[in-house]
């Protein structure tokens, strides 16, 4: 519960804190942080303070800012007065200087008594200072200022989502959960109606923690789920982080309730997702890194010094970085190690869980090697009839068919007619026989291998309905039985396309790659749903991935209205 009580003290602290730089009066300002909405004037020279800060030109733009509050003072321009000192006041803010800051926006109140909007918003960042300055009373009281004025404002929904969820945090600093919950709910309330999900999502999450601290786990749970089905999978950033947080706040809320089993799921589903988002980070910290480098060796020789300080001030960040993630590191194995200690029983049931996958994963191994040999079995068995069927039983009969044609030379007389019908049983037994033979092994398999099978595959199952193709890449003679395994399963496959798909056009590819097979079989058909689909004849989907991972294999399976893709992948044996 005191590591719930930490996430939301921090998450409060991070909604009206934003990182600052301030060293011997110079300051280095990024605009972006800076929530004036009012820094938007159509007055050209504070444009150009604009463009200065933008450039980090910081040092003039002060100068400017100063000198064009001077010059509105002097010709009573109470709109550009407004203006530049709101400005001036925002960066005072963003460098730790709240009193300050704080002492310009009291000065501008007496400006804007009538103007309900602008007094609304300075009431609003007051209250920020005082929160950033750990003064809660006086932040409370500048809020509830702000709500109050702000109700007769029209189309300001953002600016009052963020006042009630920074009132609620001070709430929950004061320890009156009640009243933090109701404004959380107004707070979110707003999000919803301007659509900013990912927005109210996170303020969700902070109001089942505020539920987790009173104990109740279950109102908790509840709107933690609400939260995760804001953002849903969403692959942004902030929604993947989102998404996290709903994770570990979750396995907190079953872990109250004692359902261990969903605590430990949501555990795992959080250490996933963040070892991904930590992951992603770096990648972007060595793009933004290695494009830091590129642009600073095209530069002019006279801006190399300056290139070598923000690549200083990158270094500084990244260590600084490193370090939080290190500390956070430490911190989380302390909070896992607390956590296991006060929950024996979470850590048998994991240990339990876990010897139960254990124990699955080996029966799927073994269902899968004992479906395999049975497989090769079957082969081994319809190779012996097949080589009995060509090599002695289809000799048989043409012997018997030599024998009766040599008897028909020997009589003079007109040939009995038994005779006739004799042979033509024993051609119709030799054609059949061999159609068998060929069924069970094909003979093109056998004599030119796996590319020419195929092949000859899709030029016997094309029809008027459907149009089957194949192309083969690299494809050489294999080990036999390695050959004839690929077949069934490529013949496999084509059938459920032929019983199953409803499509048009089947195609099949072969490439022998890095001393692997690929095959790809893709159809133009209705598609199937993965999760409901059942084969009912040949040797089945499952049966397929259990030949594939004895084979040490690749399987993976796209299927949609527009159609299938299949992709195998296995080393082969030559």
């Amino acid at each position: 519960m005191k590591f719930i009580k930490l996430i939301i003290s921090l998450i409060t602290y991070l909604t009206v804190v934003n990182s600052t730089i301030f060293a011997h009066n110079l300051y280095v300002i990024d605009l972006k942080k800076i929530e004036n909405k009012l820094l938007d004037s159509d007055e050209e020279v504070l444009k150009a303070i604009k463009a200065l800060l933008e450039s980090g030109n910081s040092e003039e733009a002060l100068e400017k800012l100063y000198l064009f509050i001077e010059t509105a003072e002097e010709n009573n321009e109470q709109q550009l007065i407004i203006d530049g000192n709101l400005l001036l006041a925002d960066i005072f803010r963003e460098h730790g200087d709240y009193k300050k800051s704080t002492e310009m926006f009291d000065n501008l109140i007496p400006l804007v008594l009538n103007d309900a909007k602008n007094l609304q918003y300075i009431y609003f960042k007051k209250g920020g200072n005082f929160q950033l300055d750990n003064q809660i009373d006086s932040a409370k009281v500048n809020y509830e200022k702000a709500i109050l004025t702000g109700k007769d404002v029209k189309k300001n929904e953002n600016l009052k989502a963020k006042i009630f969820a920074n009132l609620s945090g001070v709430y929950y600093l004061k320890g009156d959960y009640d009243k933090a919950i109701e404004n959380y709910k107004i707070a979110a309330n707003y999000q919803q109606i301007l659509g900013n999900k990912e927005i109210e999502a996170g303020i969700l999450n902070n109001l089942g923690g505020v539920y987790y601290m009173q104990g109740k786990f279950t109102e908790a749970l509840d709107v933690f789920q609400q939260a995760f089905n804001l953002v849903g999978y969403g692959q942004e950033d902030l929604q993947k982080q989102t998404r996290s947080r709903s994770y570990i706040n979750m396995a907190y809320a079953y872990s109250g309730l004692n359902n261990f089993k969903k605590a430990f799921e949501y555990q795992d589903k959080f250490f996933s997702l963040n070892d991904s988002l930590q992951q992603e980070l770096k990648y972007k910290e060595i793009a933004l890194i290695q494009s830091k480098y590129s642009v600073a060796t095209k530069e002019k020789e006279a801006e190399i010094e300056k290139v070598k300080r923000k690549d200083a001030e990158v270094l500084a960040y990244g260590l600084g970085f490193a370090i939080l993630v290190l500390l956070s590191g430490i911190y989380a194995l302390y909070k896992v190690y607390k956590l296991n200690k006060k929950n024996y029983a979470l850590q048998i049931s994991q240990e339990q869980l876990l010897n139960q996958n254990k124990i699955d994963n080996i029966k799927s191994n073994l269902q899968a090697k004992i479906l395999a040999a049975t497989l090769d079995g079957r082969l081994e068995e319809r190779k012996k009839i097949a080589n009995v069927l060509h090599d002695n039983v289809s000799a048989l009969l043409s012997a018997i068919n030599l024998h009766l044609y040599a008897s028909k030379k020997k009589i003079k007389e007109e040939i009995p007619v038994e005779i006739e019908k004799a042979q033509s049983i024993l051609e119709e037994a030799s054609e059949q026989i061999r159609d068998l033979s060929h069924n069970l092994i094909s003979a093109v398999l056998l004599k030119f291998g796996l590319g020419y099978a195929v092949q000859d595959l899709c030029e016997k199952l094309s029809n008027s309905k459907i149009t089957f193709t194949s192309s083969a890449k690299n494809i050489e003679r294999f080990n036999q039985n390695f050959e004839i395994k690929m077949f069934n399963i490529i013949n496999e496959l084509v059938n459920n396309i032929i019983k199953h798909s409803k499509a048009k056009n089947g195609t099949i590819k072969l490439e022998q790659l890095n001393g692997n097979l690929q095959i790809i079989v893709f159809d133009n058909g209705m598609g199937f749903d993965m999760n409901e689909i059942e084969l009912q004849s040949g040797i089945g989907l499952s049966q397929i991935k259990a030949r594939i991972k004895v084979l040490n294999g690749l399987l993976n399976i796209k299927s949609n209205k527009e159609g299938t893709r299949i992709y195998i992948s296995i080393p082969i044996e030559y």
